[in-house]
């Protein structure tokens, strides 16, 4: 199929005729010889061999179609191949990510890594492990905002991971809060595997919505909670996961909870997240050609042939006075 990326290119077409009309003329004057042979001079002129011309006469085609040319380049023609139904066994996830400040803890068994590196680490094996899944991302501290909705992009997704620090959100972790946008997301997909992937470190200490609350609306709307708790237990010291909350969670929408606090226990996770079954998707492939060199080289041939004329002309026989 044959179309225009820019087909508001294609109102250039008559700016040279309106520039023509809107321009005044040239009122410069010009000196004029008086040559009182000029009956003689004409006919002398009138027995040298005619020379092609390309301004008078039909003296516009040339022009013209080279401007036409240059302005159906300028709409980049496309040509498009029919599109393709490709099946794939998918599944639609939402990643909750908390950005609250103790994601920058490193207190993780045998890791030198902060909770929040090692939650892009998980982040970046699932979206490598699972090519055919569409994600959105939900970051989230004392507010949770939609970074992303679900898309099979995983470069950009990945790219806002990376680009996210601790803190970004705020320093509280409004859990309740990130379950009910992401269930917003989720809900009115005909998809029966709906899953929301949580990421946390604390406790829900901010928000409108309570998390167990949340966790019971995402059941009825068919979406599962997977909960996982980033690091070491709460101790008076420092904060931990709230693994009780995180457990009714994932029990209440029908999830699991995993608690992430050494190499072994993510390896788990990352195993845990392959294993989860998937949902046959229909995604639509198509591909398109452009184009808009044809008319380009076209183009530059008719102004190449034209110089190469006038170039001609100049050195034909006659041409030059002596």
């Amino acid at each position: 199929m044959f179309s225009l990326a820019w087909p508001w290119a294609l109102l250039l077409l008559p700016l040279p005729a309106l520039l023509r009309g809107l321009l005044p003329a040239s009122t410069a004057s010009r000196p004029a010889l008086r040559v009182p042979f000029f009956r003689q001079l004409h006919s002398l002129s009138a027995r040298q061999p005619r020379r092609i011309r390309l301004a008078s006469g039909g003296n516009l085609v040339l022009p013209v179609l080279v401007w036409l040319l240059l302005v159906m380049a300028a709409a980049r023609p496309q040509w498009h191949a029919p599109q393709r139904a490709l099946a794939a066994d998918g599944r639609n996830s939402m990643l909750a990510v908390d950005l609250s400040a103790s994601m920058q803890a490193r207190d993780l068994q045998h890791l030198d890594d902060s909770r929040f590196e090692i939650t892009r680490t998980l982040t970046r094996r699932l979206l490598a492990n699972r090519p055919e899944d569409r994600f959105g991302l939900i970051f989230f501290g004392s507010q949770a905002f939609l970074q992303a909705p679900l898309t099979f992009d995983h470069t950009s997704l990945q790219h806002w991971l990376d680009s996210a620090a601790p803190g970004l959100a705020g320093d509280n972790t409004a859990i309740g809060d990130a379950i009910g946008l992401a269930i917003k997301r989720l809900r009115d997909l005909p998809a029966r595997e709906k899953n929301l992937i949580l990421l946390t470190d604390g406790a829900n200490n901010s928000g409108v919505m309570p998390p167990r609350t949340a966790a019971r609306f995402a059941a009825r709307e068919g979406i599962r909670i997977h909960t996982l708790g980033i690091g070491q237990a709460a101790s008076a010291s420092q904060q931990g996961p709230d693994q009780i909350m995180l457990q009714d969670l994932a029990w209440l929408s029908g999830g699991r909870y995993l608690h992430v606090d050494s190499q072994a226990s993510l390896q788990r996770a990352l195993d845990f997240f392959d294993s989860l079954p998937g949902q046959q998707q229909e995604r639509q492939s198509w591909s398109f050609q452009e184009l808009y060199h044809w008319p380009l080289r076209a183009a530059l041939v008719l102004i190449l042939a034209a110089l190469a004329i006038r170039l001609l002309q100049g050195l034909a026989p006659g041409s030059r006075q002596p």
